[in-house]
């Protein structure tokens, strides 16, 4: 009997040890990182405020939706009037106007074609500012790839948080969220629970960073699964935006046609390349959580579809690789995700602060 209690004394002496280590870990190691989450947080709450004031900005437009004949038109004269623009999208109910957009710059109209504002990256020194600062730290590769690392770190702390948490759960109470004073028992109980309910979109915002630094773990889910049996498309007229686009509205009848892309433009480059396959993106209803992730890709001068491809049918991987982006900056989601995140991001600058200023009282400071 004494040798069955002796494994249990040593099996509990382990499993207690492995409990030290999890707490030293998150509490050393997420003090050392503190200082580069701050800057992600915080900026990512600059960067989420910015975006939600531009999303509820409709122009002074109503939504009015365009015939398959008009947003022909329209893509025709806005490629025309301006070749370095990459994307046309159309009105739709969350934005209610067209835009024509490359990278780092964009141009909203109205149904007419005239023109209601313009934006450049460039042209916003403070917003460029905090984007590179969230991206890099204003220091390049060295920066874009210590925030990576840090933003992994990031999430398997908040991981052994959650694990932390469920140990002390019956300690929970839900009016300790909001500190009562400045004592750090006080701070400390309010980090635990306000840590609980935003964990699990930290982590994913914290691997979804990571990710996006390292693209080549999952960009190649992406591409176009081969087809098992080849399929044939109905043709349109070569070289004509209205047949082509009600070609392709008809194949996806119930669907929405939102945005058109074609290949950019490198600087300095005039001429058309020899074949110009371009995207056509659609959104499956009003209500898509992930919007303009149904695409078709038309072959322009033979008026061919090269591929079909919705998000549904994709395999299990590509549309978890179709994610990562849009869970992290919300490129594409709707405006709540938006909210979501940036509130998440707010939350936890509160929490990191609490738990850097705690951590400095219990172990520095007590030192001194």
């Amino acid at each position: 009997m004494w040798k069955f209690n002796a494994i249990a004394i040593l099996t509990e002496k382990k499993f207690m040890n492995v409990v030290a280590t999890l707490k030293w870990f998150h509490n050393w190691v997420g003090f050392f990182i503190s200082i580069t989450m701050l800057i992600v947080l915080t900026t990512g709450v600059y960067l989420g405020a910015a975006d939600i004031l531009s999303r509820i900005d409709n122009k002074g437009q109503q939504y009015v939706p365009l015939s398959i004949e008009q947003k022909a038109q329209v893509t025709e004269t806005l490629f025309e009037r301006y070749p370095e623009m990459s994307t046309v999208r159309f009105p739709t109910e969350y934005t209610p106007y067209i835009e024509a957009a490359t990278r780092g710059k964009s141009i909203a109209f109205d149904n007419d074609l005239n023109e209601l504002s313009s934006s450049a990256f460039k042209d916003k020194p403070v917003y460029s500012t905090v984007f590179w600062l969230h991206r890099n730290f204003l220091m390049g590769d060295f920066g874009k790839y210590t925030n990576a690392w840090a933003s992994l770190l990031g999430g398997l702390i908040t991981l052994v948080g959650i694990y932390l948490w469920w140990r002390v759960r019956n300690g929970f109470r839900l009016k300790q969220s909001i500190p009562k004073n400045t004592r750090s028992s006080s701070l400390v109980k309010s980090h635990i629970q306000l840590g609980l309910f935003i964990s699990i979109p930290l982590f994913i915002l914290c691997l979804s960073g990571f990710l996006i630094t390292y693209k080549s773990l999952w960009t190649g889910y992406l591409k176009q699964p081969a087809q098992a049996v080849e399929i044939t498309y109905p043709k349109s007229q070569a070289n004509s935006w209205s047949s082509q686009l009600q070609t392709a509205q008809d194949l996806w009848p119930q669907a929405d046609l939102v945005s058109i892309s074609k290949p950019r433009q490198r600087p300095g480059q005039t001429d058309q390349p020899a074949e110009l396959n371009y995207q056509i993106r659609f959104d499956e209803h009003a209500d898509v959580w992930l919007r303009q992730a149904d695409r078709i890709t038309m072959n322009f001068q033979q008026g061919t579809i090269e591929s079909a491809l919705k998000h549904s049918d994709r395999p299990l991987s590509g549309q978890i690789a179709s994610f990562v982006r849009p869970l992290h900056d919300a490129l594409n989601m709707p405006l709540k995700y938006v909210l979501l995140i940036t509130v998440v991001s707010l939350v936890a600058t509160v929490i990191l602060i609490f738990s850097a200023v705690t951590f400095y009282r219990r172990t520095f400071k007590k030192r001194g």
